[in-house]
């Protein structure tokens, strides 16, 4: 075999094998691409939340709920409620008790029970806009 049949077989632009790699390559770039964005996209939530809002763990001590809504079906209807906890938390020196609504999707009574009872006396995260102080956020895990 000569020298340029030997190169001719090993190029790139002869073989389907190649042309696979080629391809395969461009979709782990573009894979890496969106993680990236992703990863930086996410380190700024976190810059902007560390840097205008402002957080304190809070203990549990009541959970009451509200109806918002009635979702009806032919089978029968499902009555949806929004969650609120008494949170009392130290800010600033100072003990606060106050009602703030979880920020979650409207839930059943079944699971208005289950957390009733699973989060009096837990700990949980209140978050507050330092620009609108009376806005506050509960993240109960």
């Amino acid at each position: 075999m000569s020298d340029r049949t030997a190169w001719a077989s090993l190029s790139p632009g002869r073989s389907r094998v190649w042309h696979r790699i080629r391809v395969a390559s461009g979709f782990i770039v573009v894979i890496l691409v969106f993680v990236s964005i992703l990863f930086i996209s996410k380190h700024r939530h976190g810059e902007h939340l560390e840097q205008n809002w402002k957080c304190a763990t809070a203990t549990i001590e009541d959970v009451r709920v509200r109806e918002i809504e009635q979702v009806s079906s032919a089978r029968g209807g499902v009555v949806l409620y929004e969650v609120s906890i008494l949170a009392k938390y130290a800010s600033g020196g100072t003990d606060h008790r106050q009602w703030i609504i979880v920020e979650q999707p409207p839930v059943t009574l079944a699971e208005v029970e289950l957390e009733t009872f699973r989060w009096k006396g837990q700990q949980c995260v209140v978050r507050w806009e330092l620009s609108e102080p009376d806005q506050m956020i509960a993240e109960v895990s």
